[in-house]
Formats: C-alpha cells, sequence, structure tokens
C-alpha cells in the first residue's frame, strides 16, 4: 500500500479553500493531483493558492485524468449526489460535505455503492473528532447518566445574509482566504435544498446521534423563511425509539460580532449532562456531583481539518470512519421529515430508520 494518498477536490469555493485544501497540504501522507470547478474563477484562484497545476471543469474529467485514491467533494447539496456517486463508482474514497445529499434513496445508493467498491464513505461533520466530545460519547455509552429521557439543543449561528445571498458582510468572520461563497450557494433553494436545517441543524442532528445514540423515530416541526427563500429558522420536537424525547431549535440570525451557539441539555435516569460544544464546557451531574471534562483549546474545538485527515487515514488503511455514510442518512431520514412536517403544518412525520 502506498504512503501518499492522491487525492483530487471537487468543488473550490469557501469552505475547500478556508478548511479541506489547506489540510490536505499540511498532511505529509497527501497529495493534491487536481481540482475540479465549474467556476473558472474560483478554480484558477485556488489553484494559484494552493500551487496546483491540474484543473479540471467537472468532476468527471479529473476523476478519468488524474485517477485519484481518494476524492474531496465540496459543491452545493444538489450537486453532492452525482460527484460522489462518480467517484465511489470508480472504487475512489470520498469525503462529502454535510448534508449528505437531499434525496434519502440516494443516500442508499450511495452507501451500496461505496459497500460495493470497498472504499470509505465519509460524510464532513468535524465536531465528531473533537476529544472532548469523544470522552463524552465514551461516557454516554458506559451509561454516566443511565437511560437516556430527554434531551434538548439549540444551535444559533451566522448565516442570515448568506441565506439572502449576501456572502460579504461575513468576510472577516467566516474568513474568506481565497474565494468566498457565490450569491446563490446558501440562498437559492433549487442548490442549498434549504437553508438552516441543510446548513447548520444537518450538524446538531447528526451529533446528538453520535454522541447518544438515540434514533429518531418522529418528529413534528416548523420551519421560517422569513423575508428569505430558505429556512432560517427551525424548531423540532422528537420522539425516539426506546421512549425518550426531546426538543431541537435552531437559528441563523447571530450577529457577525457575536458568539455562536451549540448546546445541549440530555437527560437520564441517573443524571444529566449540560454541553456547550463552543465553549468547551461539558458539565456531568450525578449522584449529587459535578464533574467537567477536560476543554479542549479553543481552535480544537471545531477541528475542521479533521475530516481530511480522517479520509487519508482511511485511504492507508488506517483509524475509523467517525462520520459514516449511515449517519449522513439518518441525518438526512430527519431532515427530510423535518420538512414535510413543516409543510403539512406541524403534523407528525415517521422518521425511517436509516
Amino acid at each position: 500500500m502506498t504512503d501518499t494518498v492522491r487525492v483530487g477536490v471537487i468543488g473550490c469555493g469557501w469552505w475547500a479553500t478556508y478548511a479541506h485544501l489547506p489540510a490536505l497540504q499540511r498532511n505529509d501522507s497527501a497529495a493534491i493531483v487536481g481540482l475540479a470547478d465549474s467556476n473558472r474563477q474560483n478554480r484558477a484562484a485556488a489553484a494559484q493558492a494552493f500551487g496546483v497545476s491540474a484543473g479540471f471543469e467537472s468532476a468527471e474529467q479529473l476523476l478519468d485524468e488524474t485517477e485519484p485514491d481518494a476524492v474531496v467533494v465540496a459543491v452545493p447539496p444538489a450537486f453532492h449526489y452525482e460527484c460522489a456517486r462518480a467517484a465511489l463508482s470508480r472504487g475512489v474514497h470520498v469525503l462529502l460535505e454535510k448534508p449528505m445529499v437531499q434525496d434519502p434513496d440516494h443516500c442508499h445508493e450511495l452507501i451500496a455503492l461505496a459497500r460495493q467498491h470497498e472504499v470509505e464513505l465519509v460524510i464532513s461533520y468535524p465536531w465528531h473528532y473533537n476529544r472532548q466530545l469523544l470522552d463524552l460519547r465514551d461516557h454516554l455509552a458506559n451509561g454516566v447518566i443511565g437511560e437516556i429521557e430527554h434531551v434538548t439543543c439549540l444551535f444559533a449561528s451566522i448565516v442570515r445574509e448568506l441565506y439572502r445571498g449576501n456572502p460579504e458582510p461575513y468576510r472577516d468572520v467566516l474568513h474568506y482566504v481565497v474565494n468566498a461563497p457565490t450569491a446563490s450557494t446558501y440562498s437559492d433553494p433549487a442548490i442549498a435544498g434549504g437553508g438552516q436545517g441543510h446548513n447548520q441543524l444537518t450538524h446538531a442532528v447528526a451529533l446528538l446521534m453520535w454522541l447518544t445514540g438515540l434514533i429518531p423515530e418522529t418528529v413534528a416541526a416548523f420551519t421560517e423563511a422569513f423575508e428569505l427563500r430558505v429556512d432560517l429558522a427551525d424548531a423540532v420536537a422528537v420522539r425516539f425509539h426506546g421512549g425518550a424525547i426531546g426538543a431541537l431549535s435552531t437559528i441563523g440570525s447571530v450577529y457577525a460580532d457575536q458568539e455562536e451557539l451549540l448546546e445541549y441539555r440530555i437527560f437520564g435516569k441517573s443524571g444529566h449532562i449540560l454541553l456547550d460544544a463552543v465553549q468547551g464546557d461539558v458539565r456531568i451531574y450525578t449522584g449529587g456531583k459535578r464533574r467537567d471534562l477536560p476543554a479542549p483549546e479553543a481552535d480544537e474545538r471545531y477541528p475542521h481539518w479533521a475530516p481530511v485527515d480522517n479520509l487519508v487515514q482511511l485511504a492507508l488503511g488506517h483509524g475509523i470512519n467517525q462520520a459514516p455514510g449511515e449517519l449522513g442518512l439518518a441525518t438526512v431520514l430527519f431532515l427530510n421529515a423535518m420538512y414535510r412536517s413543516s409543510a403539512s403544518g406541524g403534523s407528525p412525520i415517521p422518521v425511517p430508520r436509516a
């Protein structure tokens, strides 16, 4: 097995040039063999910034002409399926941006292709590599608070102007080091699919299921776009298999000079947990006592480079896939049910098992 993984990057927008390409450049086991983006300007800027000579207009061209071992798919959600399918069909490992895809049937197809070709499909959820949260996950798996009965989550983020098609006010806070998001990436429903649900709640739902092992059974939801074309706020009541219930809420209206929030409250028969993922604060309350888990350094709380490192290690035959396609599918099923519930006026909608 080779010591160097040949990696192509499909999509050269903001997140690829801020997170994925720098991570690949720093990884001694990775070599960037090509970039693909239909936007010639973005492709050229990324090529210059990261010293990549091979540029292509399509994923298929990159795959056929460079024959990579792995690819990062960082295009808008509407194009996830076709790019990931092209790579997996050729036996190429894939890191796929969230949400995995929009159609659950496409999730099933991608998972089947990965299994058929014996390659890894990783969904890009950076919080799953946070050492403090890995520790918390172990504590929960070992029953630190007993059987979980109730959970709440609030995710408030800095995205409203992205949904308006106006990314410029966030240039400094979101770090457009090479390319900014295009106006339509987050604002056009035909490209983004949804707003806060597909862009942000996807993180919170995947993290909750990954941390706790809870499997959603039924959701009842309201979403609201206000002046936008995609949802800005979502509120979801959830019943989980096994009897636990919960509420997840998200809003994208935090101002650029304020801190984002990702907070969970997890209640079990033997105690409860308060988690502030942004601040790195985890408190475990059991038996009248409180235990705090050690906090990671501020720049390690959201390790945006970690999914790429995971992809490279998996391509080398090492490590564990921290966000596999099955988790991506479960999250898509949740979001699909949430949007359907909202469209029906908040009626309860069953969530199929992944």
